[in-house]
């Protein structure tokens, strides 16, 4: 039995976006305050409609879910998703795409719209639609390792380490040990082997990666303490080790545990249990191998039955593994089938209106590129690496509390988020969003005119009336470069690690996002933004992510200048505003 349930924090943040103009440099903390000020212009929410959402959940109690990796998104369960009225959470459901960028998301959503309710798939229709970044405490690109380490704990930490302190000197709680703690009862789902990186930095704490069999070992230690009730995924090999065999058979005596190997016998399992389908990872072309839809409906069936409630972890772990093979065909495959499960979160959510429901990546892999306005019928794209990237990756989510999470987000946000609601006020460690320019004053625009020679009586940059910055980019004028004046560095702390702003496309057509030049001290290097294009009329949070030579103590006083700049001769007009950097210590 698990300790008696705490009460849960009741936690609902008001955003607001920030309409300052001030000259001084904000500083906050990226959970809280700083989410005010990247607070999309549009609501979170469709406003509840009582009748519509009872006549939707009514349809969907009488809609059995197919589970055959077919997408299931339907109108009823969109309905009832964005009509509920959300309360007090007791269940979390995080959901996470190893590897999953937005162009994957992008892509699928192309491939199979003529099949999808709405032309979308079921991430896009979760009410709150936002992004973060992921690099880790030592790199600008992250591994799984650290990336699950933020999502899991809210503390950044060096590649390759699991829920440790980046010198491995210490342990992180884990989010999933935090809901035990609360009384809750806990699962893990997994396409990969359940001792990979991801579900492994929420069950274990171990200095590198790799040490498979240690990993095993914590993860039936804590099924035989009660703090993890469901295992479903690949493994066998480590859970079977000469060394875990002694272990695997106290979880079976001692705790009980239901341990299982073929898919045919989960019909009758019952918690604690472990189910481990492959040696090492799944064969998810195998049919005999279960979905990770089914796998997720699975763990919701057994683990809802606690009435404290639940905490469940699902990774779609081989859309990184397809992605870095290059594997268009296939990772689209692990994108699709990674949506279904999304599905049946969603339709337990929308049951379960008690439920949180976060879905996001650790990293992107394969720098995946695609065209502009991809359609079922022009939907080709190309790989540029065969490793992971730095871009920012989707958060997608629905339940009480979680427009906080709308803007721009860091990794390590998200499990400080899902703590709060869990009652747990210190959990992790944010970075500083300091905010440059949430608006342009008179006095910037002229010192922009008097720094970029090629501006013709100012027309490439003004204010507008509601203090964003205009740009307009053509032939004669490809880039606009920010001096120091209007930057204002020298009065940030130091380490700075990203840059993030507002854009809106004020033109009709779909153009490329402008590259970010910066210099630091005597060194330019050119950043790319988290996706390529932006629609027209569309406004999009921009994160551009430093390299990480850049990170030093004194990085912010050797800033010299930031531009924006095209390499294509064409008419685009932008407007910026919400100018900011990302700071963290050199050790954080």
């Amino acid at each position: 039995m698990k300790k008696l349930i705490a009460l849960l924090l009741a936690l609902m943040m008001v955003l607001s976006i920030c309409a300052s103009c001030g000259e001084d440099v904000k500083t906050t903390d990226t959970s809280s305050e700083a989410a005010d000020l990247f607070v999309p212009p549009v609501s979170s929410q469709i406003e509840a409609d009582k009748d519509l959402y009872n006549d939707a959940v009514a349809a969907l109690k009488e809609t059995e879910l197919k589970l055959d990796g077919t997408p299931e998104i339907s109108e009823d369960l969109v309905i009832a998703i964005q009509n509920a009225e959300y309360t007090e959470p007791k269940n979390f459901i995080y959901m996470i795409g190893d590897g999953m960028g937005f162009n994957i998301v992008e892509v699928t959503r192309a491939k199979y719209e003529d099949s999808l309710y709405q032309k979308k798939l079921a991430i896009n229709q979760l009410p709150v639609q936002s992004s973060q970044t992921t690099y880790s405490a030592d790199a600008q690109i992250t591994d799984s390792a650290a990336g699950g380490t933020a999502l899991s704990t809210g503390f950044k930490t060096s590649n390759q380490t699991v829920a440790m302190t980046h010198d491995d000197t210490e342990s992180y709680k884990t989010l999933l040990e935090l809901a035990a703690e609360k009384g809750k009862s806990t699962g893990i789902v997994a396409t990969s082997n359940v001792v990979d990186a991801t579900p492994a930095s929420f069950t274990a704490h171990v200095a590198d990666r790799y040490m498979s069999e240690g990993i095993a070992k914590q993860q039936l230690e804590k099924v035989i303490d009660g703090t993890l009730d469901v295992v479903l995924g690949g493994g066998r090999n480590n859970y079977n080790s000469v060394g875990n065999k002694a272990t695997l058979q106290a979880a079976k005596d001692d705790a009980s545990a239901t341990y299982i190997e073929d898919w045919s016998e989960a019909a009758n399992a019952k918690m604690p249990l472990i189910g481990l389908f492959a040696q090492d990872h799944l064969d998810t072309h195998d049919e005999n191998t279960p979905s990770i839809a089914q796998m997720t409906d699975l763990a919701i069936d057994l683990l809802s039955q606690d009435e404290n409630g639940f905490f469940l972890m699902v990774e779609g772990s081989q859309i990184d593994k397809k992605a870095h093979n290059n594997n268009f065909d296939d990772e689209v495959k692990e994108m699709i089938d990674f949506d279904c499960a999304i599905t049946v979160a969603m339709r337990f959510v929308a049951l379960n209106p008690d439920t949180v429901l976060i879905v996001t990546a650790d990293h992107e892999t394969g720098g995946l590129e695609i065209p502009a306005d991809a359609t079922s019928s022009n939907y080709g794209s190309h790989y540029t690496t065969g490793n992971h990237t730095y871009k920012p990756v989707p958060v997608a989510a629905a339940g009480k509390g979680t427009e906080v999470l709308l803007g721009i987000n860091e990794n390590i946000d998200l499990p400080r988020f899902v703590a709060k609601l869990l009652g747990e006020e210190n959990f992790g460690e944010p970075s500083q969003v300091n905010v440059i320019r949430s608006t342009f004053t008179d006095k910037d625009i002229k010192a922009l005119a008097n720094n970029n020679s090629t501006l013709n009586n100012h027309t490439l940059v003004e204010k507008t009336k509601d203090g964003a910055l205009a740009i307009h980019f053509n032939n004669a004028h490809n880039q606009v470069s920010f001096p120091a004046e209007v930057l204002k560095t020298n009065e940030l702390p130091n380490g700075m690690r990203a840059i993030h702003m507002i854009i809106k496309n004020t033109g009709n057509k779909t153009v490329m996002l402008p590259h970010l030049v910066a210099k630091v001290a005597f060194v330019t290097e050119t950043l790319v933004p988290q996706v390529a294009y932006i629609s027209g009329n569309t406004t999009m949070r921009v994160t551009y992510i430093l390299p990480d030579w850049a990170w030093t103590e004194k990085s912010t006083e050797a800033i010299k200048e930031f531009t924006l700049k095209y390499s294509e001769g064409m008419e685009i007009n932008l407007e910026i505003n919400n100018l900011a950097v990302v700071t963290r210590a050199d050790n954080k």
